[in-house]
Formats: structure tokens, C-alpha cells, sequence
């Protein structure tokens, strides 16, 4: 299946945080088999709309158009789509049902102005967006597809991953390539494809595609149905061989799944204490684990130096020092968790989250191990980022069954 992506926004330049998104999405499309014919951000101008929406029509099997909330440029994209294909824009009762029901949990009344939010073309399912007004669609004729959804990163994210994708892999089961996805950390899009600038023009149309996106990336491996296997193990096994102290897994595990899958074997159990990821990295334990109790055992969130010497009995001194000792910090936060919970493995966290600088530690009672990573981006991105940096090391550290130093190593 042939997929073209067209963003519309009202410069052709969209935030690094929407544009990452918009290339998550286009690997996942490709991680999935699919050929990307176009991906272009628009400046929303009507007859630049139309025409690259008709091209991109005829040259593919599936649109996924995008369009950032602003109601009269909203309003313009579902016109747009709407006499392409041979229809017109009418009040959805699903839509308006979907609208009221978001209007009445956030107590935030419909603006005049946003009452064409209801609107979508006469041919189109509804594709019910729970964290705003913006409706996103489908439209299935003539053998097409055509997606709608909003340019906002939770609404895109959750509308493209709980409806589209799952929509399109059904549509085309039996008729996509196979493929391979190599999980990365800690290392650039551009630094990827320099490393493999020689296996990318490969003679045999394997396609390896590379993304990174808040330091965790994914090397995409899409391979022709008359592929030779010889071929493509060669392939695939110089580019793991080329990225390997990159790589932190060979499937599509988040790293929460690899964790439990690593730990199940041995039953041993962890332990956090947080600071500078302010509760983030318990939260994607329970988020991605329905057994997260089996794996986490206890959990601290300490912001504050008392915080820190009530809970989990950090020495009063190391706050007193004319410069803040972190690595000092986070190893009395992972001794004194362990210590509290009985748990086997411990992670504790600290740092400044205005510059970016994380320090951390990973350890059991036989040693404890302090690293340090800076990070940078809006504050979410900088949590986002120690999180993976963390759970990135946990895994190497669990996967080497190295908890056995007899010394504290930096």
C-alpha cells in the first residue's frame, strides 16, 4: 500500500516537536511494510492544498492529511478534501455527540465560532478525537483512504495509534513487505545514516530507514516480498553488527516490556526513587505493564532535600556543601531505597532540571553504579529523555547481570 502524509499548518515550517511526530509516524508506517510516496508540510493556502491533495491522491492508496485547530483553516482542509472526493460537509451527529460530551467534561462551552468542528463530509466516519473539539475522519471510496486528524501532539498520537494504524494494517493484511526494526538510544538520525550510508544504497531495494526522536531512535529495515533471505540476513546482520552499542532491542518491546521480560526470568524486583523525572518513569511501569506490581515493588518521588533525608535517609551534610554533590545524592537515594524496600534492583535520580544535567544511579547491594547525562529540550522532553537514558542503562546493566561491583564506579 502506497501512503502519502500532507501537513497543513499556517507556516511551512512546524515546531522540531510536531515535525518529530510526523516522522514517528512515518516510521511506523514504514516499520509496518508500507511505502511513504510523499510527506510534505503545507502552508494553508487553498490552491496549494487542492493540487498537492489531488496529486498526492492519484499517486497513492491512502492519504493521511493533517491539519493544525485553527477553525477556518480546519474548515478549509475538510472543504477541500470534500469536493475531491465528490461529496459535501454536513453536521455529523457523531461528531456533534463527541463535541458535547468534550464540551461537558472539561466544562468549556463551544465557541460560535467552532461549530463547524461538527462538520464533516456527507461520506466520512467520524474519528472521535477525546482530547479536543477537532474531529478527525475517514473516508473510504474508490478504493482510497483518506485520514483526518488534528496537528496536536496527545490528540495525533492517540487518534493515529488507536484508529488509523490499526485500520490500515487490517486493510492491507497479506499485502505488505516483511520487516525488521532495530531499536536505538543515545544516537542521531544523521549519525545513523552515516554509519550505514553504505548498506542505505544497497542494489537489492532494501530500504533502511533511521529516526530519532528525544535520544531513542529506530532503525527500519523494509524488505521486498522476492528478497533473497541470504540477502537480507547479510543485510540486517552488518547493520546490527554497525550500531550494536546503540541498539537496546530487535523488536518493537517498549522499554518497560523489555525490563519485565529481562526480570521475569530471575524474579528479582525494583525499586525507584525519583527527583529530576519527577514520577515519570513509575508511571510508564504501570502505564505499560498490567502486572506492574509483580515488577515494582515500591516507588519514591523526592523533590525536596527533606523530602529526600525523611524518605530515604540522604545525610543532611551533602546539602550543606558549597557545590551540591548530585552523584553523592543519587547514591545515598538508591541506598537508602534499597534499604526500605527489600527490592533487588534499585534506580534513583537528581539533578537540575533548568540545565539539563541528570545524574543517576543503578545498582543492587552488592555495588552501585552513578552516571551522568545532559539533556536538553522544554522541560517535558528533558524528563522524557533522563527516563529513556535511564531505562536504557537499567537494561544494559540487568542484560550483563553486572550488580556484582563491590565498590561504588562512576
Amino acid at each position: 500500500m502506497k501512503i502519502g502524509i500532507i501537513t497543513v499548518s499556517n507556516s511551512e515550517i512546524i515546531s522540531s516537536e510536531k515535525n518529530d511526530f510526523i516522522k514517528l509516524i512515518a516510521s511506523q508506517l514504514y516499520k509496518n511494510g508500507f511505502e511513504i510516496v510523499l510527506n510534505q508540510t503545507l502552508k494553508s493556502k487553498g490552491d496549494i492544498v487542492l493540487n498537492t491533495f489531488r496529486q498526492t491522491l492519484e499517486l497513492t492508496d491512502c492519504v493521511i492529511f493533517i491539519s493544525d485547530n485553527e477553525v477556518e483553516r480546519c474548515y478549509g482542509c475538510k472543504k477541500v478534501i470534500s469536493d475531491c472526493m465528490g461529496t459535501k460537509l454536513v453536521v455529523n451527529n457523531f461528531a456533534k455527540k463527541n463535541i458535547d460530551e468534550y464540551s461537558r467534561n472539561t466544562n468549556v462551552p463551544l465557541r460560535k465560532e467552532e461549530a463547524s468542528y461538527c462538520q464533516l463530509p456527507e461520506i466520512a466516519r467520524c474519528i472521535k478525537n477525546p482530547f479536543g473539539a477537532f474531529q478527525g475522519f475517514l473516508i473510504e471510496k474508490d478504493s482510497k483512504f483518506v485520514f483526518f486528524l488534528p496537528l496536536f501532539y496527545k490528540e495525533l498520537h492517540h487518534m493515529f495509534f488507536s484508529s488509523v494504524l490499526p485500520y490500515i494494517l487490517q486493510k492491507a493484511k497479506g499485502k505488505i513487505n516483511s520487516s525488521y526494526v532495530f531499536k536505538t538510544f543515545g544516537i542521531k538520525t544523521s549519525e545513523m545514516q552515516l554509519l550505514l550510508k553504505d548498506l542505505i544504497k544497497n542494489k537489492h531495494n532494501i530500504e533502511i530507514v533511521c529516526n530519532e526522536y528525544l535520544l531513542c531512535g529506530e532503525i527500519l529495515i523494509n524488505v521486498p516480498i522476492n528478497a533473497k533471505l541470504d540477502i537480507v540476513n547479510k543485510i540486517t546482520q552488518s547493520v546490527y553488527s554497525k550500531i550494536l552499542p546503540y541498539i537496546y532491542s530487535d523488536s518493537d518491546s517498549s522499554f518497560p516490556e523489555l525490563i519485565e521480560s529481562i526480570l521475569s526470568i530471575t524474579n528479582k524486583k525494583l525499586v525507584f526513587a525519583e527527583d529530576f523525572t519527577a514520577g515519570n518513569m513509575i508511571n510508564a511501569i504501570y502505564s505499560d505493564l498490567p502486572k506492574a506490581k509483580d515488577l515494582l515493588i515500591e516507588g519514591y518521588f523526592t523533590p525536596t532535600d527533606e523530602a529526600k533525608m525523611k524518605l530515604l535517609g540522604v545525610e543532611r551534610e551533602v546539602f550543606k556543601k558549597p557545590v551540591i554533590d548530585q552523584e553523592e545524592i543519587a547514591y545515598q537515594m538508591a541506598l537508602g531505597a534499597l534499604e526500605n524496600s527489600g527490592a533487588d534492583i534499585v534506580v534513583s535520580n537528581c539533578g537540575d532540571l533548568s540545565t539539563g544535567e541528570l545524574t543517576f544511579a543503578i545498582g543492587s547491594h552488592e555495588g552501585i553504579h552513578i552516571f551522568n547525562q545532559k539533556v536538553e529540550g522544554s522541560a517535558e522532553q528533558k524528563i522524557t529523555m533522563a527516563s529513556n537514558a535511564i531505562f536504557f542503562q537499567l537494561i544494559k546493566k540487568i542484560r550483563q547481570n553486572d550488580f556484582h561491583m563491590s565498590k561504588t564506579t562512576v
